[in-house]
């Protein structure tokens, strides 16, 4: 055998057995304690004004308004995404106009919901905050809650 792997086995031992040493006397020496500042009291009331701004909590309704902001776009949804349409709650299956001035104008109406139809004309209301304001050739508008919705005739439906 040559001398040579025992001459690299002592290398190996020696610089072992000093990064050990170091190694437990850094974790062994007692931290020192950090130099005491002593602080200069130059800052008065208009200096600490200068810096500081006062600012509004936000109101709820502004808060919405940033969760709505993000929600609406969203980073993480597909590309081409559209929210979804609104259902409409009624249906419009007909009008009937009148020939003479006497004779109200009617629309008939049909719940999505609950399959029910209504015949209704001008100022009727259909549920507790849903009324019939106008009454038109194939199109019959309805208010709900101060908003106002047309609703038109399905040229394509047919009832059989």
């Amino acid at each position: 055998m040559s001398k040579t792997p025992l001459k690299y086995w002592s290398y190996i031992t020696v610089g072992s057995s000093v990064i050990c040493f170091r190694f437990l006397w850094l974790t062994h020496t007692q931290p020192q304690p950090p130099e005491k500042l002593t602080s200069i009291g130059i800052l008065n009331a208009q200096h600490r004004k200068v810096g500081t701004t006062q600012q509004k909590p936000l109101t709820d309704s502004q808060i919405s308004g940033f969760h709505r902001t993000i929600i609406d776009n969203n980073l993480f949804r597909p590309l081409e995404w559209h929210p979804p349409r609104q259902k409409e709650i009624y249906r419009l299956l007909g009008t009937l106009i009148p020939t003479d001035e006497n004779t109200p104008s009617q629309a008939i109406l049909q719940s999505t919901t609950a399959r029910t139809t209504y015949i209704v004309s001008i100022g009727d209301t259909l549920d507790t905050d849903t009324t019939v304001t106008d009454i038109q050739w194939k199109q019959v508008t309805l208010e709900k809650s101060g908003q106002q919705r047309i609703l038109t005739l399905n040229a394509t439906l047919l009832i059989i």
